[in-house]
């Protein structure tokens, strides 16, 4: 059995990981090639291109690895044609994901792809989707969200839902830590995580802070922490395992992304700051449907996190204010869950691969 895999970002190389750990005891005697990240890694399987290189953010980051990612998608077609694996398995990194996926659907391969693109969150979708029906035909699809299905059922032959976030059981916390997650990618962490800094500096709010990043950022905050001023009373520290950090933090900032989504059903309370390049900024608001941009607000439909988005340069002239911390409700947690659907995403997975196999 030969499966090529392929996950260019924290949180999908984390779906992928949870796959592949069920995938393989099914079938412990598989040849795995692809792309991936360190908890992959940590499984035996070596990513054929750096994780650094993938991991991207924004107009501006994808400009600046302009030549990285072209010869890492030519590297990747290659493999595919010489590898011709029975399964290949994607997830989320449509920059990558779609084109590879249209390939091996002509190699004859059988392809799953969880987390495809989210098209109800363009403003305009329909060019989009005239372009992946045929970019997509033949490939299974998993959404994560049970509504995300609509924009793909028509067309789609294919299709299931199922999430991959864990609900927890209970939400009592108390940590007394401000935990700051600046997000999963080194470009995006350089652009915020100082500047996040300094505003706190000014808000008076710099003692007891947590840092919370992936295993391959931990090294640039730590660096960046080490250019900070440090009191007696003021502390910092870099940690990477989410529940290690949930567990002392009393509230957050965050950068968009799942991060958001993990602290709401937490029930910590949080804040959301993004401080984007100028390109990135405008063909979001030119694009994007949506008045907002964490996951929690998108999902109910209304702002439960408050947020902040701009570029650096109007970080400095109007920085964002912390008057008081918002507080998750009840029924906000109960509508969530119910929007999101079961926490299923590795047994519908697995049996999607399964199906596609026999």
């Amino acid at each position: 059995m030969k499966i090529f895999v392929g996950a260019g970002e924290p949180s999908g190389d984390r779906i992928l990981s949870l796959l592949l750990s069920e995938l393989r005891n099914r079938f412990p005697e598989s040849e795995i090639r692809g792309y991936c990240g360190p908890l992959c890694e940590a499984q035996g399987i070596q990513s054929e291109v750096p994780f650094t290189t993938l991991a991207v953010n924004g107009v501006g980051d994808v400009l600046g690895k302009g030549f990285s990612l072209v010869w890492a998608y030519a590297r990747f077609r290659k493999l595919l044609r010489d590898f011709r694996p029975d399964l290949v398995l994607l997830v989320d990194y449509p920059g990558m994901n779609v084109g590879l996926a249209r390939l091996a659907v002509c190699l004859h391969s059988q392809v799953h792809y969880v987390a495809p693109p989210q098209l109800w969150a363009y403003r305009n979708p329909q060019r989009r989707i005239k372009r992946l029906r045929t970019e997509l035909r033949g490939v299974s699809l998993q959404t994560l969200f049970p509504f995300e299905m609509e924009s793909y059922a028509p067309w789609a032959s294919r299709l299931r839902s199922g999430h991959f976030y864990h609900l927890p059981v209970s939400h009592a916390h108390s940590g007394k830590r401000l935990l700051l997650c600046p997000g999963s990618r080194a470009g995006v962490v350089r652009r915020n995580l100082t500047l996040w800094l300094n505003r706190l500096k000014e808000l008076g709010l710099t003692e007891e802070i947590d840092v919370l990043v992936p295993e391959h950022l931990k090294k640039l905050a730590e660096r960046i922490l080490a250019g900070q001023p440090t009191g007696r009373k003021q502390s910092y520290v870099v940690l990477t395992e989410p529940s290690v950090a949930f567990s002392r933090a009393k509230a957050a900032i965050a950068f968009p992304g799942t991060m958001t989504l993990e602290l709401f059903l937490q029930r910590i309370p949080t804040v959301v700051w993004a401080i984007l390049d100028p390109l990135t900024l405008m063909l979001g608001r030119r694009k994007l449907r949506h008045e907002f941009v964490a996951l929690p607000n998108l999902l109910l439909g209304k702002q439960v996190f408050p947020e902040w988005i701009g570029t650096a340069e109007d970080f400095k002239r109007n920085p964002p204010s912390l008057s008081a911390w918002p507080v998750v409700s009840e029924q906000d947690l109960v509508a969530i869950q119910v929007k999101m659907g079961p926490s299923n995403g590795v047994d519908v997975g697995i049996q999607a691969c399964v199906e596609l196999l026999t």
